[in-house]
């Protein structure tokens, strides 16, 4: 069988153009790639940014391949949290040669009202921080507006202004203060209470609106009264003088009592007295009077038409007489001292034992002031009512 043409030839040689083709290929696959890594190069340099940061006023320079604030503060360290104060914004993109400014927040110690809080602030004074908790217009800082928070000694107080009533002396006064509580309140109206005072409510009580505070004055004192003491009046018989006459042996002394007491009062006014001490000073001296028993001759009695008998004078006498002393007014008190339609004193009337019918002559019977008036004269005469009884002719 006959072979086809070119079944055993030799393969055919590759030609010199072939060689140049696949080495320019391999040469530009080359440079193909060192131009790739030449701008990646440059564009990793292109993305180091120098950014300054300032931190509570003291300032450096980061370098960062970040695009925002927050990539610049966590290449710099720097934590902030929700209260810090961020400028601009932890989002916003930087660039090379971009500011950063940072406020850290710091907390401070107050007393608003009496009650203790703890913020969280970048107020660098007093008074920014008094705009930043939004404080009633009035309000009163224990530290000056002015004064850097960072170097306060002290803890900030704060009391803002509240509307009160003062009842002082039963009257009641509005008013506005910024005092803490009640015992400043009652200073700022020039009222210092003390121990006696009463306040109401307690003195230590943190003031709120509307709140009444009730304030009484209460002083405590000590007087001393003098008053009389009534001298009694004894009788004595005595046989050497006729029957019906008398005569004084020893005049009357009223004594005197000296009484001790504690008083209260309550805004000026007396609520309540107490004795505390009751000392006789001066005793009383007993009057004593001789009562006449000598008995003489009735007929001389019938005769001088005294209007007397065995068993006393008729009450027409005593009518008489009455009308003589007090007008016929049995029940009268002129507040003289004497009493009644026959004008006995206290004392004579409690000598005779009036006193078992009434307390005074004058709020006793006719009938009963007679009858008193009928053993007074067997024991001591019509002397006992000297002018009218010489007026109506009975001596």
């Amino acid at each position: 069988m006959g072979k086809t043409r070119g079944e055993n030839s030799p393969p055919p040689r590759r030609t010199h153009v072939q060689h140049q083709t696949k080495r320019r290929l391999v040469i530009g696959a080359q440079g193909v790639a060192l131009g790739a890594i030449a701008v990646g190069a440059v564009g990793f340099v292109s993305a180091d940014k120098t950014v300054q940061l300032t931190v509570d006023g003291q300032s450096r320079t980061v370098q960062t391949f970040g695009n925002d604030v927050a990539a610049v503060l966590r290449a710099a360290d720097v934590t902030v949290g929700a209260h810090d104060d961020v400028s601009p914004s932890l989002g916003s993109s930087v660039s090379d040669g971009s500011v950063v400014t940072v406020q850290l927040a710091r907390e401070v110690q107050l007393n608003v009202d009496g009650t203790q809080r703890t913020v969280a602030t970048t107020a660098q004074t007093v008074g920014e921080l008094a705009d930043e908790l939004g404080l009633e217009d009035g309000s009163k800082l224990s530290l000056a507006e002015n004064l850097s928070l960072a170097s306060a000694a002290a803890p900030l107080s704060v009391t803002t202004p509240k509307s009160l009533s003062l009842v002082n002396a039963g009257k009641s006064t509005a008013l506005t203060t910024t005092a803490l509580d009640v015992r400043a309140a009652l200073k700022e109206r020039g009222i210092t209470p003390d121990e006696d005072d009463e306040v109401s409510p307690a003195l230590n009580t943190v003031l709120r609106d509307g709140l009444e505070i009730e304030y009484t004055r209460v002083e405590h004192k000590s007087t001393k009264v003098t008053s009389d003491i009534d001298y009694a009046t004894t009788e004595v018989k005595d046989p050497t003088l006729a029957k019906g006459t008398t005569k004084t042996q020893t005049a009357g002394q009223a004594g005197e009592r000296v009484q001790s007491y504690a008083v209260v009062l309550e805004d000026g006014k007396e609520v309540s007295r107490k004795l505390t001490k009751d000392v006789v000073s001066k005793e009383a001296v007993d009057k004593v009077v001789r009562i006449g028993t000598k008995e003489e001759d009735s007929s001389s009695d019938d005769a001088s038409g005294s209007g007397t008998s065995a068993a006393g004078p008729s009450s027409g006498v005593w009518q008489q007489l009455a009308k003589c002393e007090s007008g016929g007014n049995w029940g009268i008190n002129t507040g003289n001292g004497y009493y009644g339609g026959l004008q006995f004193t206290a004392a004579t009337w409690r000598a005779q034992g009036g006193t078992k019918y009434a307390a005074l002559p004058h709020q006793a019977t006719p009938a009963q002031q007679i009858e008193i008036a009928t053993k007074l004269q067997k024991r001591a005469g019509w002397g006992q009512w000297p002018a009218c009884t010489r007026k109506l002719g009975l001596r």
